[in-house]
């Protein structure tokens, strides 16, 4: 009896122990498979169709299968995988863009409207230009001529008398995103009921949540982080107490107050304002998107000492010369990443990536100036060769992981 004892307890102790060990070994192996399907979907990602998902069987051979889902999450792509084995289960989510650096390497592009850019002051512009045929020059205004040996540090092309089209995917998609109803996996709630809430936060693993309001939005002493979308018919303010995270806003107008820190993505119809010692951490993206006649001047303001590290752009298919739209960045701000204005592009301050606009406007305290820029900076060789953005005007049809949601 001593001797069946032991000898069960071995033989149970050895089955068990396979079956902790062989459970162990399939959930490493479901993971392997969910980064496997990332890898996959980051290649085929247009075989993904948005908002649904598709059964993979990566190895062809029936026990490495794993479900992918792609979703439009403002200017990105959000990724998911799944992995099943009868209880266990894996998944990974990630946020997903393009790298820059599989495109043209662009400092700067400006569209040839019969006039030269202008250089003054300690203007620096480092990487290949596609300029107006009448190329670049030195300028002398308010008392400042250029100081350097190089007015560009790169190639020069000449350039059309049109930017380079725009995405139009990118903006027709985000301009649906302005109505109240969201896609069909959305939870929409009305703002009101989370007024009294410290906290808002939401699991890529859920149902986006949505939260819309008719009225005006004032967003203070909150934490909101995760699959979260805002929308207002008018204005939504942003104090500097609030902590945000991964989400996106949409509404006419957008205000961030002074020395707001976060990383969102910013939609608006009229006009964004980032107050000054503002950080908007990387991936942020500012975008000003209109495809009705404007009754306002349109613009996007970026005050003193902003630091954005992501993509900032502007784009209205209808164009009031009265009333032309206008991206602005004062003196000492830095944009890390890509910026597009297809009207009017104001730059005082420093570029470490591209810029894309329709004609340069610099205002003094004595007079305006036409493609002229004053101590400005655009280098395109300090963007790092890792930095994954928008695909804004190439369709590159390789997508990288940005940053993991779960």
């Amino acid at each position: 009896l001593v001797i069946a004892i032991i000898s069960s307890s071995f033989i149970l102790y050895s089955y068990y122990n396979n079956k902790i060990i062989i459970q162990s070994l399939k959930q490493e192996q479901l993971f392997k498979d969910v980064y496997s399907g990332i890898n996959y979907g980051l290649v085929f990602h247009e075989q993904i169709p948005i908002n649904t998902t598709k059964e993979v069987d990566l190895f062809a051979d029936e026990q490495h299968k794993v479900t992918l889902g792609k979703k439009k999450w403002g200017a990105f792509y959000v990724l998911t995988a799944n992995a099943k084995w009868k209880n266990k289960t894996a998944s990974k989510t990630a946020l997903i863009g393009v790298n820059l650096n599989e495109s043209e390497k662009i400092a700067l592009y400006l569209s040839d409207q019969n006039k030269p850019l202008s250089l003054t002051g300690r203007t620096q512009i480092v990487g290949d230009c596609y300029l107006p045929e009448s190329g670049v020059k030195r300028a002398y205004i308010e008392g400042k001529s250029f100081v350097g040996n190089k007015l560009i540090d790169g190639i020069k092309h000449n350039s059309k008398k049109t930017l380079p089209v725009i995405n139009e995917n990118l903006i027709s998609e985000n301009l649906n995103s302005f109505k109240i109803t969201g896609e069909a996996n959305d939870s929409l709630q009305d703002f009101e009921l989370f007024l009294d809430k410290d906290s808002i936060v939401n699991s890529f693993k859920n149902k986006t949540l949505v939260l819309y309001s008719p009225l005006s939005i004032n967003l203070t002493n909150k934490v909101i982080e995760g699959n979260i979308i805002i929308k207002s018919d008018q204005q939504i303010t942003i104090n500097s107490s609030v902590l945000i995270s991964n989400v996106i806003l949409y509404a006419k107008g957008i205000i961030l107050d002074q020395n707001v820190v976060g990383n969102m993505q910013l939609f608006a119809k009229d006009s964004i304002l980032v107050g000054k010692g503002s950080t908007l951490n990387y991936p942020s993206v500012l975008a000003l998107i209109n495809d009705q006649s404007p009754t306002v001047s349109r613009k996007i303001v970026i005050e003193e000492d902003v630091v954005i590290k992501g993509s900032v752009f502007m784009k209205t298919k209808i164009v009031d010369r009265k009333q032309q739209s206008i991206i602005s960045i004062a003196e000492n701000s830095k944009i890390t990443g890509q910026v597009y204005a297809s009207e009017l592009l104001e730059l005082k301050g420093e570029v470490e990536g591209v810029v894309f606009c329709e004609k340069i406007l610099l205002k003094t305290p004595s007079s305006v100036y036409e493609n002229h820029l004053m101590d400005a900076v655009i280098n395109r060789k300090e963007l790092s060769e890792h930095f994954i953005g928008i695909s804004l005007i190439e369709e590159i049809k390789q997508q990288n992981i940005i940053k993991w949601l779960n």
